[in-house]
């Protein structure tokens, strides 16, 4: 088998005024994603996802990744990853970023290929089910009035969720009293995770680890700025409340430097970003070595979703995993059998490789053309 080509596709879907939400990223008025597509001369075709800016994602896949692949055989992955990574592929532009995040989105896709090819879905070909169903969390408490956070948090606990992430980050007082006035309507039993988007400093994160620590928070992830590895090292040394960091981090280099230097606790690879599955696979065995768990980063479209519940099924120190429950058609529309979670868990599909079929009409309907300068 060999591949023919490579494409991409990039996705934008509007967000209404009234379900916009705001974190130490800015106001977020769109959800975006660029898919690969690799086909095949045996007339398979795989899929995968890419977490970052779709313009210059676009132009890595065409420009640098489809010559170099064009031609190589699809099922030698491995082969594959090294050559695009070590070779003279996205190292021109570093080691780490978007030229990662460009070969994600290619790796993911030979996986759904050779999951095609072997009439297998992907959780059997990392090894099989270390768990039947994916415990699930959900994103989707920003700041507001307490009591609509609350209430909020309700919603999701009487869908049967047993954790919800608080994002915080933006001003202390306001950040604690969101948590414990969710910590005092849903219980100690509840798990609650807080996110600050690197919105803190090391003096601010550490009265805020203090704070949730207190409140019986599960985890304070990226609390501060993720190349600062030291105030990191800091922060978990002196917080009684684990941190967990890795959405952006790309390679199991980068996440070993955070090791190394305990730095963290809980380690959040993103399929779509850290170098898609061949490279998670090899996050959690890093993690595993070291006695650590791995909770999936997973706000994205429904191609990422797919290839990370395979991941969680099948990666045995794997935890609950994100799933992002804002307004997101590019999750809950792109796929004609839409991914949902059923009190707090989710199955990974179980048809040959991600086992997912694209909507051709949502397709059509958040296609995304850039307007020519």
């Amino acid at each position: 088998m060999k591949i023919t080509d490579i494409r991409t596709i990039r996705l934008r879907a509007s967000i209404p005024p009234e379900s916009q939400v705001v974190s130490r990223t800015g106001l977020r008025r769109f959800r975006s994603a660029l898919l690969v597509e690799v086909h095949t001369d045996a007339g398979i075709t795989g899929i995968g996802s890419c977490s970052g800016n779709g313009a210059i994602i676009e132009v890595i896949v065409e420009r640098v990744l489809k010559p170099l692949l064009v031609g190589a055989d699809p099922l030698k992955i491995e082969e594959i990853w090294e050559k695009s990574y070590f070779g003279a592929g996205v190292r021109e532009f570093g080691s780490r970023g978007i030229g990662v995040v460009a070969l994600s989105g290619v790796d993911t896709a030979l996986w759904d290929i050779l999951g095609k090819a072997e009439n297998e879905p992907l959780f059997k070909l990392l090894g099989g089910a270390s768990r039947e169903k994916v415990e699930v969390y959900a994103t989707a408490l920003y700041p507001e009035e307490p009591t609509e956070v609350v209430k909020k948090a309700l919603g999701f606990a009487e869908r049967g969720f047993r954790g919800v992430k608080i994002k915080v980050g933006f001003n202390l007082a306001r950040d604690v009293e969101i948590v414990r006035a969710v910590r005092a309507e849903l219980g100690e039993n509840f798990t609650l995770m807080t996110d600050a988007n690197m919105g803190y400093t090391l003096e601010v994160a550490l009265k805020a680890a203090k704070f949730f620590g207190d409140c019986g928070a599960a985890w304070l992830e990226e609390p501060l700025f993720v190349e600062d590895i030291e105030g990191h090292a800091t922060l978990k040394a002196r917080s009684k409340v684990p941190i967990a960091l890795g959405e952006n981090l790309h390679t199991r280099f980068a996440f070993q430097e955070f090791i190394a230097r305990g730095a963290v606790d809980i380690l959040q690879p993103d399929v779509a970003r850290a170098g898609g599955v061949s490279e998670v696979i090899k996050i959690g065995a890093l993690a595993a070595r070291h006695g650590l768990p791995i909770s999936l980063h997973t706000y994205g479209d429904a191609v990422a979703l797919a290839a990370s519940l395979h991941l969680a099924a099948s990666l045995e120190n794997s935890s609950v995993m994100e799933l992002d429950c804002t307004h997101n058609p590019l999750r809950s529309e792109l796929l004609r059998e839409p991914l949902e979670a059923e009190n707090g868990f989710m199955v990974p599909p179980q048809r040959p490789g991600l086992g997912i079929e694209l909507d051709p009409r949502a397709l059509k309907r958040f296609v995304f053309l850039a307007p020519r300068r």
